[in-house]
């Protein structure tokens, strides 16, 4: 091999890892309006109103009482890249992964009558969503982000893949029946 081959695989074998390191959320779909943007993102999960601001994507917040509240985390450095170069050149993809989830946080409120718990879960180790087990009449149920806007309740976060949607939302539950059940002793 010459000394030029090496070189050359010396300077792009970093850049081959690092994409093939976070690459396992792809978006599938990209929907652009004058303000934000809205993707898909494996065909399983959709995240709305992404702004691209300074070479940065910012994900929604929610502001309540003063206070402002993430709801969404970008965990890779590489993936946040991918989704600026992305949104930037309005690049999909169609080779997509199977989405794999885990539970990260799951807080018990004892201050709220409705809401029971604040969890977060994490997408293929790449974005981290936070939301909250609320409890209603017909029992207990997933509150994903949203933001009201003009008095009507906007989806910052959804799910297209109705059985992933399934299997994450019994997994949350599930937990915190344990966690609550532990806690009172049973």
């Amino acid at each position: 091999m010459t000394l030029a081959k090496i070189s050359l695989l010396v300077l792009i074998a970093p850049l081959v890892l690092c994409s093939s390191l976070y690459a396992e959320l792809k978006i599938t779909k990209i929907i652009h309006d004058n303000k934000s943007f809205e993707i898909v993102l494996n065909d399983d999960i959709k995240i709305s109103n992404i702004l691209l601001k300074n070479n940065d994507v910012k994900l929604p917040i929610y502001r309540s009482k003063n206070k402002v509240y993430k709801q969404f985390g970008i965990l890779k450095r590489e993936f946040r890249q991918y989704l600026v170069s992305a949104l930037y050149q309005n690049k999909i993809s169609s080779k997509t992964e199977k989405t794999v989830f885990k539970t990260n946080k799951l807080s018990i409120s004892k201050k709220h009558l409705k809401i029971k718990a604040f969890v977060s879960v994490i997408f293929d180790d790449d974005i981290e969503i936070e939301c909250r087990i609320m409890q209603s009449a017909k029992g207990l149920w997933i509150a994903w982000p949203s933001n009201k806007k003009d008095g009507v309740w906007v989806k910052d976060f959804e799910f297209i893949n109705k059985d992933l949607k399934k299997a994450v939302e019994k997994k949350l539950i599930d937990d915190y029946i344990f966690k609550n059940d532990k806690i009172k002793g049973k």
